[in-house]
């Protein structure tokens, strides 16, 4: 499972930089430091009260850190860690920091490095825990919060698209009830039937299509009424704002449509005087 971006963070990265060697500090100047020996050198070094002793330790703290972390953000970004290569990443980070601070030790204490070294190494492990626990903790919660977020505002615009598509769509099935075409309702200009089938003629940003529905008019009808789609012919459905004019002829009367390569519509007696009364609304 790969870690979450929150680790790659530089911020949360300079922010924990900052926080290790500041509680370090803090743990050493608070608890008294004889897990050394309360006879060794360590020990006399601290009742001394030396002022760069503490600082050095910390200061050697958060140059490693700051290192590891770099390479972190900048270099394994792309790499996309696993939390497995994360935990080793981490532990390599403390192990690297015991090493560079056992050699500032074993050199102020005049002691040798090999002797001293599990100690810095135990010490080490057990001391930054805490840190380490709370950043992980922490980081966790805020990349939940995020995914939450993420997840709400998809939701929301997911229900937005359901709605607008629900309420300006038009779900045309065939004879078996499975969905063909979907369709904005405003750019639907007709359908015919012919035979087994109906030509849905429609608008696609500009270019004119001819959709064959295998279905018949009279078991899409209701579909079409509750879209605006009128009936203005047995073979005819056509939309009402797709009309131009409406012209008499003595073949009858022509719904003459606005989008070009579309002819003529005819409306026959039967629902002429509808097709009229609507299109005059």
């Amino acid at each position: 499972m790969k870690i979450s971006e929150q680790y790659y963070s530089l911020k949360n990265n300079i922010v924990f930089c900052l926080a290790v060697p500041l509680f370090i500090m803090l743990f050493m100047v608070i608890y008294h430091p004889t897990f050394f020996g309360e006879a060794d050198s360590f020990s006399q070094a601290w009742e001394l009260h030396d002022s760069l002793f503490l600082p050095i330790i910390c200061a050697i703290v958060l140059v490693v850190l700051a290192i590891s972390r770099a390479i972190l953000c900048f270099a394994l970004v792309r790499h996309s860690l696993t939390r497995r290569d994360f935990l080793l990443w981490q532990c390599i980070e403390i192990v690297v920091t015991s090493l560079f601070t056992n050699l500032f030790l074993s050199l102020y204490l005049q002691c040798k490095y090999l002797s001293l070294l599990p100690r810095v190494l135990l010490i080490s492990f057990g001391l930054v825990a805490i840190p380490y626990l709370l950043y992980w903790v922490i980081t966790e919660m805020t990349d939940r919060d995020f995914r939450l977020h993420q997840a709400e505002s998809l939701i929301e615009e997911l229900r937005k698209g359901i709605e607008r598509n629900e309420s300006g769509m038009v779900r045309f099935a065939d004879e078996k009830g499975n969905v063909k075409l979907v369709v904005s309702a405003d750019r639907v200009i007709c359908l015919e039937s012919a035979g087994n089938y109906v030509t849905i003629t429609y608008d696609d940003d500009g270019k004119l299509v001819r959709y064959s529905l295998r279905n018949t008019l009279k078991a899409i009808e209701d579909l079409c009424n509750a879209n605006g789609l009128v009936r203005c012919h047995r073979s005819f459905f056509v939309n009402l704002g797709q009309i131009r004019t409406l012209r008499r002829t003595p073949q009858g009367i022509y719904a003459e449509i606005g989008h070009p390569g579309v002819d003529d519509i005819p409306v026959s007696k039967t629902y002429a005087s509808e097709l009229i009364r609507l299109f005059g609304n």
